[in-house]
């Protein structure tokens, strides 16, 4: 056995030696090695580099970001950059048409679409674009074989018709609007398409009765587009002083056989905005007995809610106003509905009359208006006492009782009954604990008012509301004579709640009854003068405060030295300039303003004092003083927080011819 793996051994030891020898014969052969050439180099050949294409592409998107929204002198940037690569100047064609368009250039737009296609005649925003500066052009034999071939390369000749019925109805070319539909419906084989743009194209055309034919088929086809229709349509051709007859049509579909509510409800629109509200509401309040009418109903409520704002004129806010309560209260209360619906128009009902009274605009009587916010509420509460709105509207009326009517005996009467509603959300708790103790103040009965705001102060749960609490309780403290305690309490409220609306002015008026108790010159005398101003603004009492004021500045400037800072004078300076002017007495608060800015320059109140005085120079139209005493509060106050609005006024003056 040892011999056998002896003989294999001597093997394998030869074997090796074969293969070294062998390895160094070959590694000793004097013939060169060959080594792979290189490809040459074809004339005009480019060599592609994978991270240049990565950033071309990045800056081609960031080409039509710019060009969506209408950048145009920073699209132009970009395709110059971009057309010095010659692989980048098919792709920026249709760019540098749209570019064109943007630029009011629809000459140059079709030359370059015209251009464009003869190397790439099946682009589609070539076409679409030719197309569309054509029609602008009022080119309209070329813009009909435009719009073929636009089509005719589209992939989706549906969605293709709709962009050019559009671009037709923007370049108000309305014939060739029309008669595209009728092309397009018999090729789609869709009798209906595009119902809505070709009623607009016979709105115009002044074919009113066909016009109501195709907004009802619109409806009837997407009943839930009423809100689209709707828009298009009061946005769009519809004039409710000439078109009459369209609406007279309307009226006829609607009313007659086969009408759906869609058709109802957008023919009661059409009579508010025509001026004709108690038509429209007529109209409507039939449909809340047809329990099939109730989501289209609450649905154009919800739009009708949405534009309140948008609305500038008194007679249509207050039409749009009255509709949507009645129309909401009989859905709200319809045995007809289903519960859910009635749930809905209850919180719809409560979200417009808070909407109204925040806005105040409660028609001429505004006591009568009140009354019957409170039923509507009432009712609110008894159909879905979850609401979302009906919280805030109790809570909105009550302000409007104390703020507006001058009523907060009532007002706190009605928020003492809503915190024993056990259906009270947890965060309306603290609003209207903190609004009842400001109407108990406002009404003069500072005990109670103090009871309430202290015990809400003292709840760690209602952050927000317990320093609004507090700040009431401090100027509280300073109008009764506890100045050391309003003093510190003014501090805790602006250190502890440093982004309300009253932090600012709690650590000012923290910092100058502190100052006053260390002005040799004034002290506990002034700060008693100045007590009654604070007592009738707590009292919310303005022609109080404004004679209190006047006295206050008075008998303070016959008493202190004028050579020493009178931090306190000056805050009263500030505050009678600000009550005059809202007591429309503008000449005499732009002289007390003066007199602060021009004679206590340090005072931390003179650069407002001068961006308030410049504010009533613009209310009169003085827009070159307002302009002037800007500028120089920009020089004399650099630092001050609020430059930031004076720049935007006076950026606005520039904006003026």
């Amino acid at each position: 056995m040892m011999r056998r793996s002896g003989f294999v051994a001597l093997g394998l030891a030869a074997l090796m030696a074969v293969s070294v020898q062998a390895q160094d014969s070959r590694s000793q052969d004097p013939r060169p090695q060959e080594t792979p050439r290189p490809e040459p180099e074809r004339p005009g050949m480019m060599k592609f580099d994978p991270h240049v294409a990565m950033d071309l592409q990045r800056r081609l998107q960031e080409l039509d970001r710019k060009l969506s929204l209408g950048s145009v002198s920073q699209a132009q940037a970009l395709i110059t950059d971009l057309e010095q690569h010659s692989i980048m100047q098919g792709p920026l064609v249709t760019r540098r048409a749209r570019l064109a368009q943007l630029q009011g250039d629809h000459a140059g737009a079709i030359r370059i679409a015209r251009e464009g296609l003869n190397t790439q005649p099946t682009e589609v925003s070539l076409w679409r674009y030719l197309a569309g500066s054509l029609l602008v052009t009022a080119q309209t034999d070329s813009a009909r074989i435009a719009l073929d071939g636009f089509m005719k390369t589209s992939p989706e000749l549906r969605s293709a018709g709709t962009v050019g019925i559009d671009m037709c109805l923007q370049t108000r070319r309305y014939r060739m609007a029309a008669g595209l539909i009728d092309s397009l419906r018999g090729v789609l084989e869709e009798p209906r398409y595009a119902a809505l743009q070709k009623s607009q194209a016979l709105l115009a055309l002044d074919r009113k009765t066909a016009a109501a034919v195709e907004i009802s088929a619109a409806l009837r086809e997407q009943p839930y587009n009423l809100s689209l229709v709707r828009g298009r349509l009061l946005q769009g051709n519809f004039d409710p002083k000439t078109d009459g007859d369209f609406l007279q049509a309307m009226r006829s579909i609607a009313d007659g056989p086969g009408s759906i509510p869609a058709e109802k409800i957008l023919v009661a629109n059409m009579l508010l905005v025509s001026g004709r509200a108690r038509e429209a509401t007529d109209y409507a309040l039939a449909l809340t007995a047809d329990a099939a009418a109730g989501n289209a109903i609450l649905q154009n409520a919800g739009t009708l809610v949405r534009e309140l704002e948008l609305l500038d004129h008194d007679d249509q806010y207050d039409a749009t106003v009255s509709y949507l309560l009645e129309v909401m209260e009989k859905t709200a209360t319809s045995s007809v509905m289903p519960r859910l619906l009635r749930q809905r128009a209850a919180d719809r009902l409560a979200e417009v009359c808070q909407q109204a009274l925040v806005t105040g605009r409660l028609g001429d009587d505004p006591v009568a208006a009140v009354e019957r916010f409170n039923d509507l509420v009432e009712e609110v509460r008894k159909v879905n006492p979850a609401s979302d709105n009906l919280y805030a509207a109790q809570l909105t009326l009550a302000r409007y009782l104390k703020d507006t009517l001058k009523d907060p005996e009532r007002a706190a009467r009605r928020l003492e009954r809503l915190l024993l509603d056990p259906d009270l959300p947890t965060a309306g708790v603290a609003l209207t604990r903190l609004s009842l103790g400001e109407c108990y103040l406002a009404a003069a009965d500072t005990a109670r008012g103090r009871a309430v705001l202290t015990q809400l102060g003292r709840d760690p749960d209602y952050r927000d509301a317990a320093g609004a609490a507090h700040f009431q309780l401090a100027r509280l403290d300073l109008a009764e004579g506890a100045w050391p305690t309003a003093r510190d309490r003014f501090a805790v409220v602006a250190l502890d709640n440093p982004g309300a609306p009253y932090a600012n002015d709690s650590l000012e008026l923290g910092l100058t009854v502190a100052e006053e108790l260390d002005n040799p010159s004034g002290g506990p005398e002034i700060l008693e003068l100045y007590a009654p101003c604070v007592l009738a603004q707590v009292f919310e009492r303005p022609n109080e405060r404004l004679a209190a004021l006047r006295t206050f500045v008075y008998e303070v400037t016959r008493r202190v030295d004028s050579d020493e800072p009178q931090h306190m004078l000056e805050r009263g300076l500030f505050e009678l300039g600000g009550a005059l002017a809202e007591a429309d007495s503008v000449v005499a608060a732009r002289r007390v303003l003066r007199t602060l800015y021009t004679e206590h320059p340090d005072s931390r109140y003179a650069a407002r004092a001068m961006n308030l005085a410049g504010q009533l120079l613009q209310a009169q139209g003085r827009l070159d003083e307002a302009r002037d005493i800007w500028t120089r509060l920009l020089v004399q106050y650099p630092d001050d927080l609020f430059l930031a609005d004076v720049r935007e006024e006076l950026e606005n003056l520039k904006e003026l011819p």
